[in-house]
Order: C-alpha cells, then structure tokens, then sequence
C-alpha cells in the first residue's frame, strides 16, 4: 500500500476512534474523550503519533522495504519480534502494545511503545560515546544467554554474504536512476565507476567467514533514528535490521551520506577515530573487538556503497512515498533533503570512492 494517497487528517481520526473503543473496552469508566494524539512525523513506512504525552503510537502505512513484499503487516510484525527480543534492554523502546492484524474499524497494524525523552544525534563527542556504547552492547547482545539470534528466527533475515548481499542490493537501488530518460551521464558513470570498485573487493568477504561473528543489527543510522539524553542513546525504528555482521551498523553510522543527512555536517577524521576507539572499548572483549575491527576493514564501506546508490534510485522515486504528504513537516524535511542530496552527489561519491580504495 502506497502513502501517496493516504490522508493523514483521516488516519488519525480512524485511529482516535478505534483507540478509544479499545481502551473502552478494557476501562469502562473511561472514554475517548481521555485520549490526546499528536502526529509527530511520516515516514516512507510509518506514521508516528504522541499519545497521551507517555507513549508512542507506530502505524505501518507502507512497506517500501523489499523484505517485505508489499504487505505493511509485517512491518509491524518485524519490528514487534524485536522490540520483544529487546525488552530487558535499555537499547531502544519499551513494547506496551501491539496490534498484528488490521482490526474493522482501522486498517492498519500498529505499535505502541513508551515515548524517549531526548535530541536526535548532533555528533558532538558526547553522543559519539554513547551511540558507540549502545551499539556495542547491541552488538555482543547474541553472547549473552537469553539473546541467542535463534529467537529472531525466521521473522529477522540471515545475511550469509554481506558484502555480496550489500553490492546487488546497491545495483537494485541505483538502477531507476540508470534507466531514467532524465539521468545525468556524470552521475551514470560515477554509479558505475563506485559498483566497478565495489565489485573489485568483494573477495575481501572471506575475513568475516574467517573471523565470524553475527548479532542483530539495526542497520539504519540516520541521525533521527537515535533518541539520546543526558543518560545514554537508544536507538528507534528497526525496519532495516537483520542478523550478520555487525560492521553493517558501523558503517552505515560512519558513511559519508548517513551523517551529510544532518545539516550537511561533515564528520572530521578524528572524531570518526573517536567514535571506533569508544565502540571497541565499550565492547569490554579484546577479542570482540578484534574480530569486529577485521569485519569493519572488509565490510564497512559497503553500506555506504549502498546508501550512495539508493540516494540515486530514490531521486526517481521520492514523489510517490512524499506526494501527498505535504501537511507533514517530515515530509517536508526530508524532500528538502533529497534536494540537497542532489547537489552533494559528487562530493559524496568522491568520499566513498576514497573509503574502497583505503586498504584492506
């Protein structure tokens, strides 16, 4: 289902009425009347309300992830088994409820989940820290007993090849761009120039067989998908997570067009050092952390291959998921960032083209 004609005045509305019959249901002394919902953003797959100021309502409108194969349920549903997996954790939102199934009076599945008090990542040294500090207790999360990746299974993907996965992944995204009638022929041979050189490491993948070690990763770092406080970062919206490496995360974390997203901010050298050094530490295992490193070597600059082809692709593709979604400051934000995306293309394919030529 497309969000292309999805009025969002009328979703909230459905949503206010079924929310007060359930809670009618289940407290009869209260009415609808007690409910206060607030929309707080919109998404490719998913619109986001305030309830009550205490929680968050998570409604999935849309599936523009591949895994998912056009039904919107199982976005709800994926990310349902992992908020489950996480629930003894401090890493992300807190499940208060769920609804799998589209029910009469409402169409769409949903979440409900504590609302976090924070700011989105600014890269300031202070959130470097911590974001490394709760990606590294994600990351040796499956060691731990009572988290073994097992009870992800089958809902959460398997990625056996990373890099391999990674680099068709990245050909599928760009090539909207590449069959445009309107592509420019610079960035045409910038998209091929970045997948020739990505094609040219893909032997590299034999260091993660060698040195192995999956947990679940999130895989999606933009600077809006972390909630961060005075206490720690949690991280928020898990439709792209799946099992493997967990370079995957570091990567995209570090990728050039994941931090430019933010204001156009550019992460200095040193600070991405920073950043490494305090995940390493934080993982408290010298041999963790050396295997990691290792897989970060090989595999680290491919979300970025990645997320450079998909800003290609998605230049083609924006309007239908944003179209009539005008009322929503989201929407608005992230079509001017598509915009500006455009102009940095090249300076972005020139920092990715410099990470693949870094040794391995």
């Amino acid at each position: 289902m497309s969000t292309k004609s999805l009025d969002l005045r009328v979703l909230k509305q459905q949503l206010e009425v079924h929310l007060s019959r359930l809670a009618l249901r289940a407290t009869p002394q209260e009415t609808h009347s007690s409910l206060a919902l607030e929309l707080l953003a919109h998404g490719e797959a998913n619109v986001i309300f305030q309830l009550n100021q205490t929680a968050l309502v998570r409604v999935a409108v849309n599936s523009p992830n591949q895994r998912f194969a056009g039904d919107i349920r199982r976005v709800t549903q994926f990310e349902y088994t992992i908020l489950e997996y996480l629930k003894r954790t401090d890493i992300g939102h807190q499940l208060q409820a769920a609804s799998l199934e589209p029910a009469a009076d409402f169409p769409y599945t949903f979440l409900i989940t504590n609302y976090l008090d924070g700011n989105s990542l600014d890269y300031s040294r202070s959130h470097l820290q911590k974001c490394a500090e709760t990606l590294a207790q994600l990351h040796r999360l499956s060691a731990i007993a009572g988290y073994e990746i097992e009870r992800l299974l089958p809902t959460v993907p398997i990625i056996e090849q990373p890099l391999t996965v990674f680099y068709h992944e990245a050909k599928d995204y760009a090539q909207p761009y590449l069959d445009s009638p309107t592509a420019e022929p610079e960035i045409v041979e910038m998209l091929h120039a970045v997948l020739d050189k990505a094609r040219s490491r893909l032997s590299a993948e034999r260091l993660l067989e060698t040195y192995p070690h999956r947990c679940l990763v999130h895989g999606d770092h933009s600077y809006e998908n972390w909630v961060i406080n005075d206490r720690q970062a949690y991280l928020i919206d898990w439709e792209w997570a799946e099992i493997g490496s967990p370079a995957g995360d570091l990567g995209h974390f570090l990728s050039p067009v994941t931090v430019r997203r933010r204001q156009n901010y550019r992460l200095p050298a040193a600070d991405r050092a920073f950043f490494l050094q305090c995940y390493y530490n934080a993982l408290d295992d010298v041999t963790l952390a050396s295997r990691i490193e290792r897989h970060f070597a090989a595999f680290g600059v491919y979300p970025a291959v990645r997320s450079l082809c998909w800003t290609a692709g998605y230049w083609i593709t924006a309007n239908r998921w944003y179209a009539d979604a005008k009322d929503s400051p989201s929407a608005v934000e992230r079509m001017a960032r598509l915009e500006q995306s455009r102009r940095q293309f090249s300076e972005l394919w020139q920092e990715v083209m410099a990470w693949l030529d870094e040794e391995v």
